[in-house]
């Protein structure tokens, strides 16, 4: 990232916040007064590495011409060490136009990652080769090791589930894939999480959205550790995270791709008939669900499982989505099939608003020969428009898919559940989508009833250029939900409650 001092300093703190949140390694360059001026509130000055400093790996200023060759390599060598994230370097501009008179620092060599401990992977093969109903609950952190997390699932027969960002490191439409976990993730994951007797976290932190409220996470497989047998095992290449959420029963601190590496040629593989049968079953029971809406009305969900049919196969295998943030974010998780890491792009930690259409810009442009759709609700859409600008000025082919249901809804149901009803600020007034698009020279249009929508979504990927499809949906509550305070496994499925119920919810509404 290239910015300019003072408000171009400010409008990347949430940027920064959301790539450290998100485990994103970034290299951000931010202008600052010359230094003659540093601390007197010169124009367009700011405390710039005091501002970054919370959300970033490092935060520097570089204060002579001689450093910035070692400071510049050892910022990218930051960002993309161990857990990865953002790094931050403020560049006084008397610096920045200063000769470089001889030689500049030397660059400092980093250290090598060091060797997981391989005596505690033999305890981990040890349980592997013993638990009846193992998993494997893996995270942003294994994104780059698909074909050997999918070989370490086939080889010890260990299903899988991921987190948000984790989708497509294993392929969802194998067998042993119970898809995403957590508030809004699959039934099935959940019930397995709680009734595993041996869980192996890898690359993930357990997450609040991933656990469920904590005294109540994996009773199973801490009953397991307790008579020897079981536990959870927590892979992670960051120390600090280890124990920090929930205390395992093993620590693989580490590259979680080394150690899966070190862990293959350990385990066994056994049958597991009557773990495989009862997770067939839950995934039969409990499926991803809603209620279509009347009158040939649209709803989010079904525009994403038609996408998904229209997309599927060899298309898919280019495609990459972004995403804004709400419940058109997690439909998306739920009714699309994920195969590829890396292949969703959205603000899991942070949960921005807006990021959709600026993270599907990056995504073109550093992808130009894939197809990037932009999932999009009215409400996250909103907040960055403007970028629409540069999707015409660079003539970018995206795919933009908007969600209008008129208001934002995730945090409309939670004040109908939490608050009684008292609805603030949650409607909004929107413009005509298609007619903003156009406006710039984009192609767009209206789909508003399910007898358009598979040509609808054909012409999309049928056009070239940019194209953007203002859907007109019914509002929805996005279920399975697992409220604040109740168990990984305590929660509202399809049908269990609807936005006509009068209910309140006890506890706190969710973050």
């Amino acid at each position: 990232i290239l910015t300019t001092s003072g408000p171009g300093l400010t409008n990347i703190i949430t940027p920064l916040q959301d790539a450290k949140g998100d485990s994103v390694p970034i290299v951000a360059l931010s202008g600052q007064v010359p230094t003659s001026v540093v601390g007197t509130d010169a124009f367009q000055e700011c405390s710039a590495v005091d501002l970054t400093r919370p959300c970033c790996k490092w935060s520097y200023q570089v204060r002579s011409v001689e450093e910035v060759r070692s400071v510049v390599h050892e910022a990218f060598a930051v960002a993309q060490q161990g857990k990865k994230g953002p790094v931050h370097l403020d560049l006084p501009k008397d610096v920045m136009v200063a000769l470089l008179q001889g030689e500049s620092l030397p660059v400092v060599p980093q250290p090598p990652s060091p060797p997981v401990d391989l005596s505690t992977i033999a305890d981990v093969a040890r349980l592997m080769n013993a638990a009846e109903r193992p998993i494997l609950y893996v995270g942003q952190g294994a994104i780059d090791y698909k074909e050997t997390l999918t070989a370490l699932a086939h080889a010890s027969n260990t299903p899988v589930t991921t987190t948000l960002h984790a989708m497509g490191t294993f392929d969802e439409h194998e067998d042993l894939s119970l898809h995403m976990l957590g508030m809004h993730g699959a039934a099935y994951a959940n019930y397995a999480v709680q009734n595993a007797d041996l869980i192996l976290a890898v690359g993930s932190r357990f997450d609040d959205r991933t656990t469920g409220v904590l005294p109540k996470y994996a009773p199973a497989a801490k009953a397991a550790e307790r008579e020897g047998r079981g536990g959870i095992v927590h892979f992670d290449i960051e120390r600090s995270q280890i124990g920090r959420v929930v205390q395992p029963t093993h620590a693989v601190e580490g590259d979680c791709g080394d150690a899966m590496r070190a862990l293959l040629p350990l385990v066994e593989h056994r049958p597991r008939a009557a773990w495989i049968e009862q997770l067939r079953q839950w995934k039969a029971q409990v499926p991803f669900a809603y209620t279509p809406a009347p009158d040939g009305q649209l709803k989010t969900q079904q525009i994403i499982e038609r996408m998904y049919q229209v997309t599927k196969g060899p298309l898919q295998e280019k495609l990459v989505v972004s995403t804004g943030v709400g419940n058109h974010q997690m439909m998306a998780a739920q009714f699309y099939r994920w195969s590829q890491p890396r292949t969703i792009i959205t603000s899991g930690s942070l949960g921005t608003m807006g990021f959709g259409l600026p993270a599907a810009i990056g995504a073109q442009l550093s992808r130009p020969d894939a197809t990037v759709v932009l999932i999009d609700g009215d409400s996250s859409f909103n907040m960055t428009l403007n970028d629409l600008g540069t999707v015409a000025e660079h003539n970018l082919p995206l795919k933009m898919f908007i969600f209008n249901d008129g208001r934002q809804q995730m945090v409309h149901v939670w004040q109908k559940l939490f608050f009684d009803g008292r609805l603030v600020a949650t409607d909004n007034v929107n413009p005509d989508y298609a007619m903003l698009a156009q406006s710039f020279g984009i192609s767009a249009w209206r789909c508003e009833h399910e007898s358009e929508l598979s040509a609808c979504i054909e012409r999309m990927f049928s056009t070239e250029g940019p194209v953007l499809v203002d859907f007109k949906v019914v509002p929805d509550i996005c279920l399975p939900m697992v409220a604040p305070g109740k168990a990984l496994d305590e929660m509202f499925l399809p049908g269990d409650i609807s936005l006509s119920d009068d209910r309140k919810l006890d506890g706190m509404a969710p973050n």
